[in-house]
């Protein structure tokens, strides 16, 4: 592929960027060092589209609390009880662990639909001008520019479809029907044109619909035109265009549609070559590097690309510089923290420094210092001052929990076991494999699976971003420890109202296929002050 120029890459991170704001539909492009007629008419424009969609995954746009996919990560553990702060000296976060995080919806809203913009405007400069390969080609009659427009498509349908997948796990509720309304889909890349402006709330089918129709053709595309390694793992290839369709019909919460995620994990499986945290380097790694072979996709942090303090690592590693060496602890929950077994070598990913006995070690109780951790900083209390841990957004941990869940949740429970087990036999401790065996003997019935399967939903990927939609999938009362800021100590399942964000303000109000029916809606939000449906 040709080099892309860098100037090019300026340009277009400053367009996409000036998307993630309160109004996805009012955005005019927020400056660039050249017009956006000057960056179409470059030789490596779409090149130049296609990879500056990246940077949203980690660009930081306000305040340190604002850093992208893994702020949202830390939004939904923090809501579901999984991830508590127990103290707010600096106040970041403290909204989302005291359940009033009535501003985030915007960014919610905003994050992904600048996503599907990008895609949007790649995927129209391909089928304007016709670059759109076909499925069925032969290498020899296709130019370089068709068989890199192949690899291209792939890349953002996948992206494309993952974003919608995301505005499904916080803006539809997982109890919703078919015919219930979800959020406007757009296939537009300019939604100010007085004829493009705005959309109407498509039906919960069609939104997943969508999802499912750019997921499986993007598979479909990097099957045919997959045919190097990625350069970087930023960039999305086909185990995630699977494992992201595999999680979207998890998360639809349908009988009918368990069989289909448990098809598409299975497939990742076994088409791809997973690689799962060996036991010996549970406990080293500090999920901090790009390279290890069980991160499918994940951001290489560079002096150029660090956020600093407003970074995963700036707000929960307390051997960095961060907010969390400072007193703002991002701890597992005591009562989640207590339940893991004697045999789980997970426990050590939390809690050591405190029980360590240097003088106040205790106030640094439940941090993730096992887990997440700088490489460079020598568990040092504020080590490392550069913050260049790397940003993982997706590993193979997950499709097989996708694949132990759905398997479990269809009835076959030899299948499920075996998906587990694939994760847990390398979780065990040395001398306590008799306990381990114990557990695993106990888990002959399906409702036994299934909670240990949520149990290594909620320890395995703790902090990654799941806790919310497996709370939101099990539908079961969580007992919280005593190390939160909020006052209740339990969380109960909401019936169909379970953690679902309204639509923003913003959008009610310049939508105009939204504006005239949302005058009820803003009023009844002003008055309750509720942030879900």
């Amino acid at each position: 592929m040709k080099k892309l120029h860098y100037i090019a890459v300026l340009a277009l991170t400053a367009v996409l960027a000036s998307g993630c704001s309160e109004s996805y539909l009012n955005q005019e492009p927020g400056g660039s060092s050249i017009t956006e007629e000057q960056f179409y008419r470059l030789d490596d424009a779409l090149e130049g589209f296609v990879r500056g969609i990246y940077p949203n995954l980690y660009i930081n746009s306000d305040g340190h609390d604002y850093f992208a996919q893994r702020a949202i990560d830390m939004y939904g553990d923090l809501l579901c009880g999984d991830m508590a702060l127990a103290t707010q000296n600096y106040g970041w976060f403290a909204s989302d662990e005291l359940m009033q995080t009535y501003g985030r919806r915007s960014y919610f809203w905003a994050y992904y639909y600048t996503f599907i913009r990008a895609c949007n405007r790649s995927i129209n400069i391909m089928e304007q001008k016709n670059l759109v390969p076909p499925l069925d080609f032969k290498v020899d009659t296709m130019t370089d520019e068709q068989l890199n427009c192949g690899l291209y498509y792939a890349e953002v349908l996948t992206l494309r479809g993952w974003a919608y997948a995301g505005l499904s796990r916080y803006f539809v509720s997982i109890e919703a029907d078919d015919g219930a309304l979800s959020v406007p889909i757009y296939t537009e890349d300019d939604t100010r044109a007085d004829t493009t402006i705005g959309a109407p709330r498509a039906t919960v089918a069609d939104l997943y619909q969508r999802i499912e129709n750019d997921l499986d053709l993007a598979i479909q595309y990097f099957e045919a035109y997959n045919m190097c390694e990625r350069e970087s793992k930023i960039r999305v290839n086909i185990d995630v265009a699977r494992i992201t369709l595999a999680y979207a019909y998890l998360n639809r919460g349908k009988e009918s549609e368990y069989a289909n995620a448990l098809k598409w994990a299975k497939e990742a499986i076994e088409k791809g070559t997973p690689h799962l945290l060996p036991v010996e380097d549970v406990l080293t790694t500090g999920f901090n590097d790009v390279k290890n072979e069980n991160w499918i996709w994940g951001q290489d942090v560079t002096v150029e690309s660090t956020t600093s303090l407003a970074s995963f690592f700036g707000q929960c590693d307390i051997y960095s510089y961060s907010y969390a060496s400072a007193g703002d602890v991002k701890g597992i929950d005591q009562k989640l923290y207590e339940s893991i077994p004697a045999w789980d070598i997970r426990k050590g990913w939390w809690n050591n420094y405190a029980q360590s006995g240097k003088t106040n070690a205790d106030r640094f109780k439940y941090a993730p210092d096992g887990k997440f951790y700088s490489a460079t900083s020598k568990k040092t209390i504020q080590g490392d001052r550069d913050w260049l841990s790397d940003n993982v957004y997706m590993r193979w941990e997950l499709a097989y929990l996708i694949a132990a869940e759905a398997a479990a949740r269809t009835g076959d429970v030899a299948a499920a076991q075996s998906y587990l087990f694939e994760i847990t036999d390398k979780r065990v401790i040395a001398g306590t494999e008799t306990e381990y065996e114990t557990w695993k003997n106990g888990l002959t019935g399906s409702d036994a699976l299934l909670a240990a399967i949520k149990y290594n939903w909620r320890i395995e990927l703790w902090g990654e971003g799941y806790g919310l939609q497996t709370f939101r999938r099990y539908k079961e009362a969580v007992a919280l420890g005593d190390n939160h800021l909020r006052n209740e100590r339990s969380i109960q399942p909401n019936a169909a109202r379970l953690f679902t964000f309204e639509l923003p303000t913003s959008e009610l109000y310049y939508n105009p296929y939204l504006h005239a029916a949302s005058e009820d809606l803003i009023t009844r939000r002003k008055k309750t002050g509720s942030i879900f449906f």
